[in-house]
């Protein structure tokens, strides 16, 4: 007995109200047992034939069913004759009572206790009474009127399958809310350890911890150990592609003004990254008060979800399904173009914003946006990582942003980068590489996993899974668009056809690329000359738009001609980008951010046509092919 009031105090001390205290009961693994046994007890009842059983009645269970009926409130049946009991009736009985005690138990202390308001509470009341009483009077109705045994069993069941899965998914929500509060208090318990000691960590520390089940990130000079919040994380498994890394971009950039002028929740913080070298600054008010404009122009929850991009990406998929079947079975020279336009448009339409989560606000939905990729045979899982984190986060930084490491030394984009004789010659043999971008693209994909643990700032989680689905797309690819066609007509067709789709496919999305970032116009920045320039600003300085007024460019590039746009906010759907053009032309110019272009100066570049820019692309490549210096 003193035991339990010893429990009892230390119970009422840990959660301090009511509300803590029922998620813990409801909340509790027997409990929880409970609703599974009585889930399977109903899914088994829909599946057994429903024949008339009887079994002896012994006495004692007589006067049991006798005083049972007499005290139950509802409507009944005869569930026992003089010598025996109808086992249907007892089944029947059985799921007319756990459904009603399910409503009495679980389900109004739930509707009155939860933190709703008073009319969502009252409207659920309501509709889960009705169903409470329909099932008795279905029961009766069976009994009486005797209807269909299927059709009885159908109505009855659906009543209490939803009864259920209705418990069920609130007491998901209850574990989720009382798990969480558990862990809140745990790292609140945590950071008070740390206050009393500040621990410093090396990045070959850091990066180890790059797994779901082990997640430290890096922000400013701070780590986060945000393992027990990935499952809360409002965007999804987003953390992991930076996990072991840093993430400090990411933070900024994709998390609303209000969280970005505080700190990351401290409850997470574990300690501080020993010799810390930050490149960028995250302190003046530039890029906040765009943001905070911009969010209050468009609230965030209009960033996605436009139906222009839903009916484009459909579109685009459907498209290039037709024309994979159509190559696959035809293998005709306009089936190779076909196929590679509409793959190109599948990537710049589709997966580009579902990997910046930009295609929809349900981050299922925009996951599978980005798997788009993998369906044109290329890998997603390396795009987020390499992309968003290898160049968003440090745009034309030649020591960090991925796009130098892959080009060079075939090509040379950056005035330190060593000059070899055969880059006089890249303004023309560019063209040439262009044309097997999508297969470095394909093929890369092992390349960029190696990558992840080669820089500490660039580590992300990759499963062993996601390595062996992506040697199963790269098999497929080989076999549906090379093999199968090699078999069916000929290897000389086959292989011809190949190159042309590849060909198509790699300038349709290869250009677009080339245009925002390695032009004249566009600046570079390296570790010498970086001096803490504002993060904000550097998206600007290093990047640069081309036909903002086509309505063509703007969908055939999916948005990548509002190319300053979209550094800014990577999570707005392409299709509205144009939208915020003219806030942030304002605030560039007020900002004075300033672009040597043909001895004159801009705070915001953007290029009359396309034709500009590659002509401008063109140039760069040209010079740095002759110049160790521009």
């Amino acid at each position: 007995m003193g035991d339990l009031k010893i429990s009892t105090l230390n119970l009422t001390k840990r959660y301090s109200n009511s509300f803590q205290l029922f998620l813990m009961v409801h909340s509790h693994r027997v409990f929880r047992g409970f609703f599974i046994m009585l889930l399977l007890f109903h899914m088994i009842l829909l599946l057994v034939p429903w024949i008339e059983i009887k079994i002896p009645a012994w006495p004692i269970l007589k006067i049991i069913f006798a005083i049972g009926a007499s005290l139950w409130p509802f409507p009944t049946f005869d569930m026992l004759s003089e010598e025996n009991l109808y086992l249907r009736q007892i089944l029947m009985k059985t799921l007319e009572i756990s459904v009603i005690m399910l409503y009495a138990i679980d389900l109004l202390p739930k509707i009155f206790i939860w933190r709703q308001n008073v009319l969502w509470k009252f409207v659920n009341i309501v509709i889960l009474s009705q169903m409470m009483f329909l099932l008795p009077v279905s029961i009766i109705a069976y009994d009486k009127v005797a209807l269909p045994t299927d059709t009885m069993k159908l109505r009855i069941f659906s009543i209490s399958f939803c009864f259920v899965i209705v418990c069920e998914i609130l007491s998901i929500r209850e574990q989720k809310s009382l798990r969480f509060l558990q862990i809140t208090q745990r790292q609140q318990e945590k950071q008070r350890q740390i206050k009393q000691k500040i621990q410093e960590f090396s990045w070959c520390e850091i990066v180890k911890h790059d797994s779901p089940n082990d997640c430290w990130v890096v922000i400013k000079d701070k780590i986060y150990d945000v393992t027990q919040f990935l499952q809360y994380h409002p965007g999804g498994n987003m953390i992991l592609d930076g996990a072991g890394g840093d993430c400090t971009a990411l933070w900024y950039s994709y998390h609303p003004s209000y969280l970005t002028k505080q700190e990351p929740p401290q409850q997470y913080m574990i300690g501080k990254v020993r010799d810390y070298q930050q490149y960028y600054s995250y302190d003046d008010d530039f890029y906040q008060n765009i943001k905070e404009e911009v969010e209050q122009k468009i609230p965030r929850q209009n960033w996605q979800n436009h139906w222009v991009l839903f009916l484009k990406g459909f579109l685009c998929l459907t498209g290039y399904l037709a024309c994979l079947y159509y190559y696959v079975n035809y293998c005709t020279l306009l089936s190779a173009i076909l196929l590679g336009f509409f793959a190109a448009q599948a990537d710049v339409n589709i997966m580009h914003d579902g990997n910046h989560y930009a295609f929809s606000s349900n981050k299922t939905l925009s996951f599978l946006a980005g798997y788009v990729l993998d369906l044109t045979f290329s890998t997603s899982v390396v795009y987020r990582r390499s992309h968003n984190f290898g160049h968003h986060s440090c745009v034309n930084h030649l020591e960090l942003d991925r796009a130098f490491d892959t080009t060079f030394p075939y090509i040379r984009l950056h005035p330190l980068q060593q000059r070899f004789w055969y880059h006089k010659y890249q303004h023309l043999y560019i063209w040439i590489i262009y044309t097997f971008v999508n297969f470095t693209d394909v093929m890369g994909t092992f390349d960029e996993m190696q990558w992840f643990s080669n820089y500490p700032c660039r580590r992300g989680y990759v499963s062993k899974l996601q390595v062996f689905l992506q040697i199963i797309v790269k098999l497929l690819w080989i076999s549906i668009t090379l093999i199968y066609p090699s078999i069916k007509f000929s290897y000389k067709v086959a292989f011809g056809m190949w190159f042309v789709y590849n060909a198509v496919h790699s300038y349709n999305y290869a250009l677009f690329f080339s245009v925002n970032h390695w032009t004249l116009e566009a600046g570079v920045v390296d570790n010498q000359n970086i001096n803490q320039t504002n993060w904000g600003k550097l998206q600007i300085q290093n990047s640069s738009n081309f036909a903002l007024d086509s309505f063509i460019w703007t969908h055939l590039s999916g948005g990548l001609n509002y190319q300053i746009e979209h550094h800014l906010f990577p999570q707005f759907a392409h299709t509205r980008l144009k939208e915020i053009k003219s806030t942030i032309q304002v605030k560039a110019k007020q900002a004075k951010i300033k672009q040597e272009i043909d001895k004159f100066y801009s705070s915001y570049f953007e290029f009359p046509s396309f034709l500009d820019a590659l002509i401008s692309h063109y140039k760069l490549l040209k010079i740095l092919g002759s110049k160790d210096k521009i």
